[in-house]
């Protein structure tokens, strides 16, 4: 049996997300272990109201990174069944230097019946689908890789960023073959900033701890071995932690950063048209700019927060959305509806926030479930959320990736849409309405 053929084994076995928990010693940390089993116990039982479609996927190891591919961008040996479609997502792994890093290509059996108009299925359907993930290839690196992301004008170029700031752009064919690498040559130190530019094709943006900001130019010189970047920006003096472009102008971009500095750039200048501290309290871990607003954007803060902001005027934030307790470790604004936010964070969660619900009046029972603006919560991880990514096929879907090795896939359940009022999510976000 091939070391692929083992893998894919092990990440298609039953997931056992409470038994992978690590022993503690201390009373308190066993009295925390126990608590996160219960949590568990507690959310599994839920989960038939939570849920149109969940899976969990134990992976030998946890991954750092987690994105949706889109389809057809790979040719994959398992055919499309009645009720299945296939599906690929690229993971990364973590072994703390006890096994090989590998960025991964898996692929999944997603349901028919949860994309838009699809038909409801039976239970005896829905057995018929297999939906763990399966590992289709593997790409050997020396060191974690912290993030991974395809470019979206050809998604057959895939960006890596670890943990010693080595980048590479992977040219892979339509069966997931490698065939060419290119090394970005720049960062000395642990990177997770990787943002493409979804407007101008080839352009990347990474970040690092090397307080510096890379922009590359991937296109004219995408078959050279190696490539330096188009300029380096250092505006911070501290730890870059995230870097992403504007959805809209193909031109600018942000940083967040240990020095607590929101920075926001235009490639065509060399000075930031902003760059200030937004916090005296917290620095800010990731940053998203609304898919639907040009000046609508929302950082995730250490101190477990999630901070909504208008270019417009830095000076204050429009919100502050409070459930997480730990510090937050990603944001994304959802594909499909303009006020519905999302974030993870080091406290297991996943919380999808309506912002068209800050500032509604709450009856005293339904102040115990959280701020009027909190949609939902997922709690079926057991460790850390290190990243999530919304499919931009499927309305409502999120694939997530934690420190407990699991893998979820999950599309919230249309009731639950139905009792928080879903015709909501189609109305248009002013942001004035949140100032």
């Amino acid at each position: 049996m091939s070391s692929e053929e083992k893998e894919s084994r092990k990440a298609t076995a039953v997931p056992t997300a409470v038994a992978t928990e690590s022993p503690q010693s201390g009373d308190e940390n066993q009295d925390e272990e126990l608590t996160i089993v219960e949590e568990y116990k507690l959310w599994r039982k839920n989960c038939r109201y939570m849920y149109d479609f969940i899976s969990e996927t134990a992976l030998t190891w946890p991954s750092l990174s987690i994105q949706w591919v889109p389809k057809g961008t790979f040719e994959n040996k398992t055919k499309d069944t009645k009720y299945a479609t296939l599906r690929n997502i690229l993971l990364t792994t973590h072994t703390s230097g006890e096994d090989i890093n590998y960025l991964k290509i898996a692929s999944m059996q997603v349901p028919k019946s949860i994309f838009p108009e699809a038909e409801p299925m039976t239970p005896e359907e829905m057995q018929t689908v297999n939906s763990r993930l399966k590992i289709s290839k593997k790409f050997e690196q020396n060191c974690e890789i912290n993030r991974a992301r395809y470019m979206p004008q050809h998604p057959h170029s895939v960006a890596t960023i670890n943990g010693q700031g080595d980048t590479y752009v992977y040219e892979l064919d339509s069966k997931m073959n490698e065939e060419f690498k290119t090394t970005l040559v720049h960062h000395k130190a642990n990177g997770f900033g990787l943002s493409w530019n979804p407007v101008v094709t080839g352009e990347l943006l990474t970040s690092s701890d090397d307080n510096t900001v890379a922009l590359w130019d991937y296109k004219t010189q995408k078959k050279e071995p190696m490539l330096k970047p188009t300029h380096v920006y250092d505006n911070h003096t501290d730890i870059v932690n995230d870097v992403r472009w504007h959805n809209f102008s193909g031109n600018t971009f942000g940083s967040v950063s240990e020095d607590k500095k929101f920075v926001y750039m235009d490639k065509r200048v060399s000075s930031p048209s902003i760059s200030t501290a937004l916090s005296d309290n917290t620095s800010f871990n990731t940053l998203c700019f609304s898919k639907f607003s040009e000046n609508l954007f929302a950082l995730g803060g250490e101190d477990s927060n999630v901070y909504l902001y208008d270019l417009r005027d830095t000076s204050r934030q429009l919100h502050i959305m409070m459930g997480h307790t730990k510090p937050i470790t990603n944001v994304e604004w959802d594909p499909f509806h303009e006020n519905v936010v999302a974030s993870s964070s080091m406290d297991r969660r996943i919380i999808l926030w309506d912002i068209n619900k800050i500032g509604e009046e709450q009856l005293p029972d339904e102040m115990e479930d959280g701020v009027p603006e909190l949609l939902l919560m997922h709690g079926g991880h057991t460790g850390g959320v290190n990243d999530f990514q919304f499919s931009t096929e499927i309305p409502w879907c999120v694939a997530s990736c934690s420190d407990d090795n699991i893998v979820h896939v999950w599309k919230v359940s249309r009731k639950v849409l139905e009792e928080n009022g879903e015709d909501g999510y189609k109305i248009d976000v002013d942001v004035s309405d949140l100032e």
